[in-house]
């Protein structure tokens, strides 16, 4: 017999994350799955059917994670798509209330089906909002594919990126591709238009590529430092090894850049997170799960979607195709802002708003997620004082 989830009422809280820092000891008044107020709070907590008793807790927005490839075993390819409500139940069951399910390289007609079923499934009522669909390729550079599958990347043809719009039925929020590719520039202008952000990734790209990328449209960095270069000596036209910034030396440099980071401790290194964050902003930093199909599979051997990945018990998987390419995360988005807290030194407020607000701009959700307080969607995580999770309550309902 299934248990129907619980409508909470009122949540007492010991400390609660606001944009501006955190509130201690309050009640928060939800109705309707939105928060409809925040008042101190008595000096005992009330108890009984919906409400819950986090005085010695702390509650963030739910987590908004912009590129989840999967979990469990399946990815968001139309072939796995009886299995989309276990994906999202299980990245929900971890923080997660609002997510971008993201498509990587594949067959072009692969992508166009994945894309249709995907945009059938967004618009049907679910507990996890889904603002829309991220593609990552086919528009990729070859010398930086990482895991992604060499045989199906193509260079950027209007056409054919016309048709995934069409087929992702108003849903394509998000497009990764390779700025330098030919043809590229005219992608980014056609979707920076149509409102879809435009983002650079498995890129080799130069810093004058990425400045005159960014003047079409351009304004993100996928995974910052994963499967794109880092400022590195090249050589120049006067025959010399001269200082190129690259793709991650362009995300520091472009003040209208906002960038991605997989902070699971293994594809940015932790050392460099904060001076990242100091430079650029929270506002401007997302930090990503970029959770792979195998995400929350145990260690082992795996198939998925054509390609062989081994999960590692340390707690990253890698890819099959050679070159020692990791192959996404395994994590959840929780555990990218706790490791934000615990490896890079980064404050709670910052880590929390990195996988909340700041993606909730990026989206266009703001008025509605990202935050807490009267009007917003009563999306919420509680957190006990070790930051690891007790409950998560999405809509008002509590999932977990």
């Amino acid at each position: 017999m299934t248990t129907k989830p619980a409508v909470i009422r009122q949540i007492h809280a010991g400390q609660v994350w606001m944009s501006d820092g955190f509130l201690s000891n309050q009640t928060l008044t939800l109705n309707g799955g939105k928060v409809t107020d925040i008042q101190p709070a008595g000096k005992s907590a009330p108890t009984g059917e919906g409400i819950i008793n986090a005085i010695d807790g702390l509650v963030i927005p739910g987590l908004i994670d912009i590129q989840v490839n999967g979990a469990l075993g399946w990815s968001f390819q139309a072939e796995h798509q009886a299995q989309f409500d276990a994906i999202i139940g299980y990245h929900l069951s971890h923080g997660t209330t609002s997510l971008l399910p993201t498509l990587v390289t594949a067959p072009a007609e692969t992508l166009l089906s994945s894309l249709s079923v995907l945009a059938a499934y967004i618009a049907r009522p679910k507990p996890v909002s889904l603002p829309g669909i991220h593609l990552e390729g086919p528009f990729l550079a070859p010398e930086k594919r990482g895991a992604h599958d060499e045989s199906a990347l193509l260079d950027p043809d209007i056409g054919l990126a016309r048709q995934f719009e069409q087929a992702a039925q108003g849903h394509l929020k998000l497009l990764t591709l390779a700025p330098e590719l030919p043809g590229a520039l005219g992608l980014i202008e056609y979707f920076a238009e149509k409102k879809v952000i435009v983002s650079a990734g498995h890129s080799a790209a130069s810093y004058a590529d990425l400045h005159t990328a960014v003047e079409t449209g351009l304004s993100l960095v996928t995974h910052a430092g994963n499967a794109s270069d880092w400022p590195h000596r090249a050589l120049g036209d006067l025959g010399f090894l001269t200082s190129e910034p690259g793709v991650v030396g362009a995300l520091m440099a472009e003040e209208a850049l906002a960038g991605s980071i997989i902070l699971d401790g293994y594809h940015f290194h932790p050392a460099l997170f904060g001076p990242l964050v100091r430079l650029k902003g929270p506002e401007k930093i997302i930090l990503v799960s970029d959770a792979a199909p195998v995400a929350g599979c145990p260690p082992g051997d795996y198939d998925s979607g054509g390609l062989r990945v081994t999960v590692h018990p340390e707690g990253f998987a890698t890819s099959g195709r050679g070159g020692g390419w990791l192959a996404g995360s395994i994590i959840t988005l929780l555990t990218a802002v706790q490791r934000a807290v615990t490896l890079a030194g980064v404050s709670l407020h910052q880590a929390v708003m990195m996988a909340s607000l700041s993606p909730a701009r990026l989206l266009k959700i703001a008025d509605q997620k990202g935050q807490i307080g009267p009007g917003f969607d009563a999306d919420l995580v509680i957190l006990n004082q070790d930051l690891s999770l007790r409950h998560v309550i999405a809509q008002g309902v509590v999932n977990k």
